[in-house]
Order: structure tokens, then sequence, then C-alpha cells
């Protein structure tokens, strides 16, 4: 037993001493900062062949987007940013770390910010070294800092170079570099847990004093070093370091006010103020979904602000499209619409050649009495077939009151009128299915109408069909319902078109 206990004991020892060290980027997502630009990299999938998306946030979008801009199979172990720029490092493979970098642009015709050279990230010189411990970006140029190695290294010309670290940084057992201030800082954190500050001055180092107790982590800034402070599990405090002492700034949003996503945050600075970055995981039984929120903090401001959750940008390059497609549409129903019913008049000189006086006579044959659908009616009975659609699309698609009233002819943005589009889909589909099956859909019963072929028998089922998709038509694009307006009768296009017409009951006529 004893022998058993000193082979654990030595075991445990040997992991333990050849396990990384722990560096200042374990808090919160991995996550950098280039001051109008966010980047930070979360999981795309759950399953165990996870990818992983590299996310952007530029400061020019108030609509609060982000971009997916790049996807990878390995984990990225770090990244940092300079301006639109961003460089990432992956695990070592053969004592080689791998680094790429890509520069984002913004495309005013699509509105989208992308990774120009082809859309993908570039290749750097690797690292040599088995773990990173920490990487910034300065002046254009990314910095490094390799577990084991006494310096620093900087890439310059294709090529890492190295750079000599302090020796009160190299001291410590962990080391971080940052930019802040518009200037490179090395921190060193001791096993007392007290910090070390240095400043990269015209090719030298100047010590800085710095008390900061229950230090997380340093804060990327254009203006002036700052850092959190807090226990994790405590309300976290963003603080300006001034001549060596903490100022508070604001507390960061935490698990009380967003208790999925508190302990999985990083604030991080984004021109003159502050943002703070998240991670939700939802969970269902086969599915996961991430989901990635910021909050503001402003300059001067007292306190964050509430977080939103940010979307994935879409390319407004093409989302007009629907208008030509729907003007097409039109056009070519109203010109059906006067085709067919030119065709089926007894006047038609094609037709079986009678004269005008006996056409007259056998219209007035062929069509008999019958008790038009008032238009009110007609409103209010369409109104009771929508009203239960449009109900479900506010809720399934998270819409306001507004786009599901906006038609996508009254809009040059195609996805502002999609809960529009799906409350007249899923209304008109039940309606077709309860007029083939009973002759009339919910509404008209309610109010008292039947769909009847124009000749009076009943309709058939393919002239229910015909008549939904072309009222469709006129929902999409209400123009065409000003010959339905026009008509005594209430007759418009999808009625001239199907050859159909909406009869009210006799009782409800009397």
């Amino acid at each position: 037993m004893n022998d058993f206990t000193r082979c654990m004991f030595a075991l445990t020892m040997i992991l333990l001493a050849a396990s990384p060290e722990q560096d200042l980027n374990v808090v919160g997502p991995k996550a950098a900062s280039g001051g109008a630009h966010l980047w930070w990299i979360a999981p795309a999938s759950a399953d165990e062949n996870a990818r992983f998306e590299l996310l952007h946030h530029a400061t020019a979008d108030d609509e609060r987007q982000f971009q997916v801009a790049s996807t990878f199979t390995e984990h990225p172990i770090a990244l940092a940013a300079d301006g639109d720029r961003v460089w990432l490092v992956f695990e070592a493979l053969q004592h080689k770390m791998e680094v790429v970098s890509g520069e984002t642009k913004f495309n005013p015709a699509s509105e989208l910010w992308f990774i120009t050279r082809g859309g993908a990230l570039q290749l750097c010189p690797s690292i040599a070294g088995d773990s990173l411990e920490s990487l910034a970006a300065f002046d254009g140029e990314p910095w490094a800092i390799v577990q084991g190695m006494p310096g620093a290294l900087m890439l310059r010309a294709g090529q890492w170079r190295s750079v000599e670290l302090p020796a009160a940084i190299n001291a410590c057992p962990t080391r971080m570099l940052l930019v802040a201030g518009g200037v490179l800082n090395a921190l060193g954190q001791a096993t007392d847990n007290s910090i070390k500050r240095f400043k990269r001055q015209a090719q030298s180092w100047i010590e800085f004093p710095m008390v900061a107790r229950d230090f997380l982590y340093a804060v990327d800034h254009s203006a002036r070093f700052a850092c959190v402070t807090g226990k994790p599990a405590a309300t976290q405090v963003l603080n300006w370091v001034e001549a060596g002492e903490l100022v508070p700034i604001a507390a960061t949003t935490s698990s009380t006010t967003a208790p999925n996503i508190g302990a999985a945050a990083r604030v991080l600075g984004m021109e003159d103020g502050f943002a703070w970055i998240a991670q939700t995981v939802l969970a269902t039984q086969n599915t996961q979904i991430n989901q990635s929120h910021i909050a503001m903090l402003p300059s001067g401001a007292a306190e964050f602000s509430e977080p939103v959750e940010l979307r994935v940008q879409i390319s407004k390059a093409s989302r007009w499209y629907h208008l030509p497609i729907l003007g097409v549409l039109s056009l070519g129903a109203i010109i059906a619409a006067f085709l067919i019913r030119a065709l089926h008049s007894p006047l038609n000189p094609l037709g079986n050649g009678r004269s005008k006086a006996s056409a007259t006579d056998s219209q007035t044959l062929a069509q008999p009495p019958w008790t038009p659908f008032q238009k009110w009616r007609r409103v209010v009975a369409t109104a009771i077939d929508i009203v239960p659609c449009a109900i479900a699309s506010f809720f399934i698609l998270n819409a306001d009151i507004v786009a599901i009233l906006v038609p996508p002819l009254w809009s040059a943005d195609i996805q502002m009128s999609i809960p529009y589009i799906a409350m007249v889909v899923a209304s008109l589909t039940l309606s077709m299915f309860q007029e083939i099956a009973f002759g009339r859909s919910l509404g008209k019963r309610i109010m008292g109408g039947r769909v009847m072929c124009i000749h009076g028998e009943p309709a058939v089922w393919w002239q229910h069909i015909a008549r939904n998709i072309l009222k469709g038509l006129v929902l999409l694009s209400p123009v065409l319902a000003i010959p339905s307006w026009l008509s005594q009768t209430g007759i418009g296009i999808p009625e001239i078109i199907s050859r159909t017409k909406v009869q009210a009951n006799e009782l409800d006529s009397e």
C-alpha cells in the first residue's frame, strides 16, 4: 500500500509539473480588441467534431451585429488585434504553434465586414515552442510570450525576433503582454498575487508600480490602462489604474444581470469606452445554440448598458430582389385577368361566332342570380383567417407589431417583411384546405360566405388552390386589390382567373 501511495504521489507531481502554467487569458472567452473592432472565439457546435468560429464586431455597426470571420476545426489558444487586423495562434504540433492573420474591410454595397485576401486568414511564420502564455499586437506587429523562454517574440519582416523582458517579469509565474494607452505593457503576477507592470518606451522597459487586489485581468484600451478585479463568483469591478492605484469605473455585468453568462464574459476596450462580451449556451436534448451578447459602457458613463444579443450580419446587397419579382408577378396577374375575361366574354370574336345580341342573351342566361358577399364582410372574414397566424408569427419569429403589418412591396428590405410573409402563407394555406373540404374558410363561415364557381355550382379543388395562391399575391402586393374594390360585386383578380365568386348565404342575405 505504501509503494502504491508513493507511485500515485510521484505521478501526480509529474502531471502538475508538465501541465502548462495558468495565464491571464483564462477569464471569460478568448477575445481581443482593436479599438473599433472586437474579436472573440465561440464554439460552433457541441459534438465531438466541434468547430470553432472567429467572430467580429465593428463599432460602426449600429444594429449590434457580428460576422463569422472564419471557422476552424482546431481551437485557437490565443488571439490579438490591432485596428482592423487580427492574429490567432493554435496549439503546438511538432513543437511549433501555427499563426494566422487577416484584415477586415467594409463593403458598402453589401454593408458587410469581410476578411480580405480571398476571404480567408493567411498563414504567418509559426512560433517555436509548445505553449503560449500571452499574445498582443502593437503597431501592426504581433508580440508573444512563450512558456520557458525568458524574453518576448515580435514578428517583423516575416521573422520572429527575440525581445528582452524585464527580469522582474520573467521571475513571475504568470506573464502577459497588453496594449493600453497607446503603448505596449508587460505584466507579471507573482506567487503572492502582486502585480508588476512595465511600459515599453524608446526600446526599453520602464516600471510603473501597481497595486491591484483580487486582480483578474488587464483590459486593452486606447486611452489608459484598465483592469478588472474581484473574485470570479462575486461582482467584478472595472478600474482605471492611475499612479499605481485603482480608480473604480463601474461594476461589470454580473451573474445577477445575466445568470447564464455572467461567468463567461470579458471586458474589452472599445474606442473611448468599453464593451462587455459574453457567450450564452442554450442546450437542449439534441442541440446546442451559442449566442453572443454585448453591453456597452460609453466614456464617462457610470454603468454598463443592458446586454443585448448580437445577430449574425446579413448582406443587404440583394435584399430588394423581391421588388422586381413582385412587380412582374403583379403585372402578369393583371394581364392574365384581362385575357381570361376577354376569352370568356360572349363578345369574343374568336368564340362561337354568335351575334352580339344572342351573345348578350346567353350571358344573361349563363349567369344565374346570386347575392354578392359584401366587401366589408370579406375584409372581416379575411381578418378572422389572418389574426391567429399573425399571433403565431409574432411569437415564433419574435417580431414586432410593425413588422407584421409591412407587406414586402412597401419595404426595400425583404428581411423586414418575413413576419408578414409567414403570416400570409400560413393563413392562406389553412384557408385553402378549409375551402377545399368545406367550401369556405373559418372567416367566411362566421361572416356567411361561400366560394362558388362563376356559373353557380360548387368550386372544384383546383379553383380553390388557384384562388388562394392569387389571393396571397394580392396580400403581398396590395395594389392588386384595386380591381376588387372598384367592382360592384367585389370580384377581383383571384376570382377572374380562377373563375370563382364569393356568394353570400341565403340566410345571410335576407
